[in-house]
């Protein structure tokens, strides 16, 4: 625990560091890295500095509501983002669930006009989620019926709202094998958060807010979700807010495309992106828990994160559909790096971990080092929010120059690793086995025991360095970056994040070296 302390000051320390730039205020989704750690990062690599309250969730346990209303508050920065899952329920996992009464989410909501009433010039973004189909697992218990719930989610609207009365039967099997508790608490948790996106809607057309991102957590084609997301488009329409508010598929890439919109917007910037897939067009596939395809989806986050896309851009946006040939998709990325271009990696053929044949070609013929961004890891929606603030961020860090570039450099290289290391390395290679290793000791790897936290956390950190070294030495270690160098060895935090495998931590500190400073020494 002591050394875990240490770390996490070094870590702040850091970040403090880094902090030469514009503040902009967080109020996160969750404290999973994802919607902490990644937004910093990307505020980091493009020289902003990214803070969030000290109130925040922990695995089911809610964030302090009043405690974080009162730090937006108090809080002085350039722009404020801010999630209405953790302002008025305590996280996404607490919005999923009816324990937040209606009256006590709208009284919360109130914040965001105290907010505008304190900062009438500023930007106020906010975020929230159309209610995902499933539930969400926190345990052996809930996992058993995260999948009946989806699909009754789905069935329910087919029979009910579009008449598919063939699968009425299905349906209420379907229904008798899911306790009443589940589906009551499920169905009010959606009433609460639709009737408060409706007022976010309003909030938007009377000035409280001016910028308004609803996200449609995991979905389908059809689902209860669908009738809700009709309802607030055309209310975004009818309202004629269609230039300040999106829907698109995602939920925990949100923070990083606002933050990244702010960047554009405070530098007066528009970052352009050219799209090649390598296997199906991103036109005629719609990615799993996802219901538009995914180019609209691309399209959609490129404009809400301050972008667009063009024939010719500056950032070619190399994306890894289902299909396609791996060498040949990663000889193109080679050649447009050795073309001095930016070329970012969007790794969406699998859900939740980097596509095996895919990272093995980018090692075998890409130099990795020279990415300008990697992303891989969840839903494609996440995935693709993370990978394109990436490539944000590299444009906003041409802007920037000596020590300041450096740090927005040191900033960029750490967040490279990190998603190189916990997509592949560890969403792929051990994540599996780390589960099953959990069953053995008689752990639910769904919601780890508190009491043996430190000793599951060593046998992690055990099991992934010898992957941090490999992926380091071979690929990083001591190579030149410009007028830099890459140090020999680097510093690597690995821990859990919540009681649970689905997602870790894993942090590198990287300073980068003189390299003509290097170069005489030697």
């Amino acid at each position: 625990m002591l050394k875990k302390i240490i770390w996490f000051c070094c870590l702040l320390f850091w970040c403090a560091h880094l902090a030469f730039g514009s503040t902009i205020a967080l109020v996160p989704l969750d404290s999973r890295p994802a919607n902490t750690y990644s937004p910093q990062m990307i505020g980091s690599m493009a020289g902003f500095k990214v803070i969030m309250p000290n109130s925040l969730d922990y695995f089911k346990r809610p964030g302090d509501c009043e405690t974080t209303a009162n730090w937006l508050l108090e809080t002085d920065a350039e722009c404020y983002i801010v999630s209405i899952s953790q302002l008025c329920y305590g996280s996404l996992i607490s919005s999923r669930i009816s324990d937040v009464s209606i009256d006590k989410a709208l009284e919360r909501l109130q914040t965001l006009r105290r907010l505008r009433e304190k900062n009438p010039q500023k930007p106020i973004y906010a975020f929230d989620t159309i209610q995902r189909l499933a539930i969400t697992t926190t345990d052996s218990y809930s996992a058993r019926y995260y999948s009946a719930v989806h699909n009754w989610a789905i069935l329910k609207d087919e029979v009910e709202n579009l008449g598919r009365l063939n699968k009425k039967e299905e349906l209420e099997a379907l229904e008798l094998q899911i306790p009443y508790e589940i589906i009551d608490d499920y169905l009010k948790a959606r009433e609460r958060n639709h009737t408060i996106n409706k007022v976010l809607i309003d909030m938007l057309n009377e000035g409280v807010i001016d910028y308004l991102v609803l996200a449609q957590d995991d979905a389908s084609l059809t689902g209860l979700h669908r009738a809700e997301r009709e309802v607030l488009r055309d209310k975004i329409t009818n309202l004629g807010l269609g230039a300040k508010a999106t829907i698109f598929p995602g939920a925990d890439e949100v923070g990083v495309t606002l933050v990244s919109r702010f960047i554009c917007s405070y530098l007066a910037i528009q970052p352009t992106f050219t799209v090649t897939y390598r296997g199906i067009d991103g036109n005629k596939w719609v990615a799993p828990l996802e219901d538009i395809t995914f180019a609209e989806n691309v399209r959609r986050h490129v404009e809400v994160a301050g972008g667009r896309l063009a024939p010719a851009g500056e950032i070619k946006f190399y994306v890894a559909t289902p299909g396609g040939d791996s060498e040949a998709f990663t000889n193109l990325i080679q050649e447009e790096l050795s073309s001095a271009k930016k070329v970012v990696v969007c790794d969406v053929a699998n859900m939740n971990r980097a596509e095996p044949e895919l990272f093995q070609a980018l090692l075998r013929n890409v130099e990795v080092k020279g990415l300008t961004g990697f992303a891989g890891w969840n839903t494609a929606g996440n995935t693709l929010g993370l990978a394109l603030g990436q490539g944000i961020a590299s444009v906003a860090r041409e802007k920037l120059s000596g020590e300041e570039k450096q740090l927005a450099e040191e900033a960029h290289f750490a967040y490279l690793l990190s998603r190189l290391a916990k997509d592949y390395y560890y969403k792929t290679l051990l994540r599996g086995s780390m589960e099953s290793w959990s069953y053995s000791q008689g752990y639910d790897p769904h919601n780890l025991p508190l009491d043996s936290l430190p000793q599951v956390e060593k046998y992690l950190q055990e099991r992934m360095q010898p992957y941090l070294n490999q992926l380091y030495v071979n690929y990083f270690s001591g190579q030149a970056v410009g007028n830099s160098c890459l140090p020999k060895e680097i510093s690597w935090q690995v821990h859990l994040v919540w009681p649970r495998f689905f997602e870790i931590a894993i942090e590198p500190l990287i300073y980068l070296e003189d390299l003509i400073l290097k170069t005489e020494t030697n």
